[in-house]
């Protein structure tokens, strides 16, 4: 068991073993980096925490949950955390260990964070280039109307269709920038 531990822990997975009697006996590299110093924490009597918010704090919600008799079901979750005053991310599963956890838990957690705030930057963008499309388009659709509408001089059977295939362009163009723009303001499926 002790192998296997150690080939996991080289993994970007955070992962803790915890014996049947609540105390964590294994913890890899990443969810020592995630939670701190855990190896040979009681979680079933933990330190007070610092912040009630912190990812270990949220761990320990699910882990407190799971000592209900009975224990809900353990289906992976994605939680909300924070470090450092910046929100944090986590998918949590937590696994029994022999029969029905007689041997304990295995914690499996992953930093989503920079997932799901990594669309940010792209909502961002699009919104700023649907922003920045608007201003030639105002004017090429303003051009091809002031043409259509002969204030100008009167245009001839291929200049008309070919100035209304212009102002057609620009208003099914005018749409799609519209929804770019407020789907990247409003977070929507932008990215």
């Amino acid at each position: 068991m002790a192998a296997i531990f150690e080939s996991l822990g080289r993994s970007i997975l955070a992962i803790m073993a915890v014996g049947s009697e609540g105390k964590v006996s294994f913890a890899s590299p990443a969810a020592e980096a995630l939670f701190g110093r855990v190896v040979g924490m009681d979680l079933s009597n933990p330190p007070p925490s610092e912040d009630p918010r912190s990812p270990l704090a949220a761990i320990l919600g699910i882990w407190n949950s799971l000592q209900e008799d009975p224990p809900p079901p353990a289906a992976p979750r994605i939680l909300r955390a924070k470090r450092g005053g910046q929100p944090v991310y986590l998918w949590v599963e937590i696994l029994p260990l022999g029969r029905e956890g007689s041997e304990g838990r295995l914690v499996l957690c992953s930093d989503l964070t920079s997932i799901v705030t990594g669309a940010e930057p792209v909502r961002a963008l699009v919104s700023q280039l649907a922003h920045d499309l608007r201003n030639p388009l105002t004017s090429i659709s303003g051009a091809a109307e002031l043409l259509l509408s002969g204030r100008v001089g009167e245009l001839v059977g291929a200049q008309q269709r070919l100035v209304k295939i212009v102002d057609d362009g620009t208003q099914k163009l005018a749409t799609i920038i519209r929804n770019a723009y407020e789907e990247g303001r409003e977070g929507g499926a932008a990215e």
